[in-house]
């Protein structure tokens, strides 16, 4: 019996060759994931649950959000970019605000999006970018409210 034109393996593809385009294909895309789950990793200690208003709709009482650690520490927050500070009023307390500017001294203004529930510089003051903790970048629960965060407004 004669192989054919083909080979010996049907369709004309030897197993190897399969196989290694399948390894290839799957190191692409654990490649490609790689930053995905370097900060899911990174940012895992940092996960916390919302609670208040202060940021609805974007955030509401319930949701739960990863944060990236790293995301401000080559750069200041700019305006409209969320983040994560130490509450100036209690060290064992975080709060999720936007940057709303940034004072002639290098301090941040931060503000929730829903004014009326939200405790903010308007209460406090400015805050050091020192106690900025982090940037939130996606919310994993409740299920129906998975996804990533805008980076701003």
């Amino acid at each position: 019996m004669s192989p054919g034109p083909a080979g010996p393996f049907r369709g004309g593809r030897a197993p190897f060759q399969s196989g290694l385009r399948a390894g290839v294909a799957i190191a692409a895309l654990l490649l490609a994931a790689t930053p995905f789950i370097t900060r899911l990793v990174r940012g895992w200690g940092l996960r916390g649950a919302i609670e208040g208003d202060s940021m609805a709709p974007l955030l509401r009482h319930g949701d739960w959000i990863l944060v990236d650690p790293d995301a401000y520490r080559a750069r200041l927050a700019r305006p409209r970019e969320l983040v994560i500070v130490g509450d100036p009023r209690d060290p064992q307390r975080v709060l999720v605000k936007r940057v709303a500017g940034v004072d002639p001294g290098g301090f941040l203004e931060v503000v929730g999006d829903n004014p009326a529930a939200s405790t903010d510089s308007r209460v406090f003051g400015p805050v050091d970018p020192g106690s900025v903790l982090g940037r939130p970048w996606a919310r994993y629960w409740p299920p129906h409210r998975v996804g990533l965060l805008p980076r701003r407004r």
